[in-house]
């Protein structure tokens, strides 16, 4: 009896840690735009995806959607200037005549804006998630971006610069420490995450291509930077999250991510 009482004992412990384990890793929202190398004066299409579910919740797969209560999308243009975009996403789930357990669920939020100027375009979303298991919403960023010019290729979009600017001071946000429009492969890369606009050390950063939701993982250094080679021609998502217990900076958690193109 004794036995059967520590192998049920153990059991339990083993099954705890699996629950602790997977509460430790949650889903992430994230923005993509339809293209990174745009021509002067045409639209940008912005999509808000929810995901992460499979591969120890670092995948590139939809699970639920972003939602837009409490959600603020902003576009950083190249001459600093802020647009304010929100009201132009719309659902592309459905919304009705369906089974009401699937309304809601593995779709997406999609907006737009034009590009008047040439230069550099930072999407930044911010939104505020609460799990089932928190008390307190994860408060989240994700940014996307589009190299906007008269020519409009890869050549000419390389010497495009301006996308390592700041734009989520009050959150956790990732830098590209280069241009996330016009880089090709096997090319060595940084990227850098901040929190409330100082570098944070010792935290997981996946990089993960859409294709295959393949991913490197990574953690960062004293200055908050990671360094990689990109991979094959396609898009990759880059994600991080920071628990309260991880930083001193208040009782938050907090999430960013960003997306890039790899271009030929």
């Amino acid at each position: 009896m004794r036995k059967i009482f520590m192998r049920l004992g153990l059991a339990l412990c083993i099954m705890l840690g699996t629950i602790s384990s997977a509460l430790a890793h949650s889903h992430n929202g994230w923005s993509q735009t339809n293209t990174p190398i745009v021509e002067t004066g045409q639209q940008v299409y912005v999509e808000l995806l929810f995901g992460n579910h499979s591969n120890d919740h670092t995948s590139y797969r939809i699970d639920q959607n972003w939602g837009m209560e409490d959600s603020q999308v902003k576009v950083i243009t190249p001459s600093g200037q802020t647009m304010d975009i929100t009201d132009q996403f719309f659902y592309m789930g459905e919304l009705a005549e369906v089974d009401e357990e699937r309304i809601g669920v593995n779709n997406y939020y999609a907006g737009s804006f034009q590009t008047k100027e040439q230069g550099a375009y930072i999407i930044a979303a911010e939104g505020n998630f609460t799990y089932g298991y928190e008390e307190e919403p994860t408060l989240r960023s994700a940014k996307s971006f589009v190299a906007s010019s008269k020519v409009p290729n890869l050549k000419k979009a390389k010497k495009i610069k301006g996308f390592d600017k700041q734009v989520t001071p009050e959150r956790a946000e990732l830098i590209p420490l280069f241009n996330p429009a016009a880089v090709t492969p096997g090319t060595e890369v940084s990227a850098q995450l901040l929190l409330k606009g100082e570098p944070i050390s010792g935290v997981e950063v996946a990089v993960i291509r859409r294709s295959d939701s393949s991913d490197i993982r990574m953690q960062t250094d004293q200055e908050g930077k990671i360094t990689w080679q990109t991979g094959e021609a396609d898009y990759y998502l880059v994600r991080a999250e920071i628990k309260a217990e991880d930083h001193q900076q208040d009782d938050q958690d907090y999430e960013a991510t960003m997306t890039f193109f790899v271009q030929k």
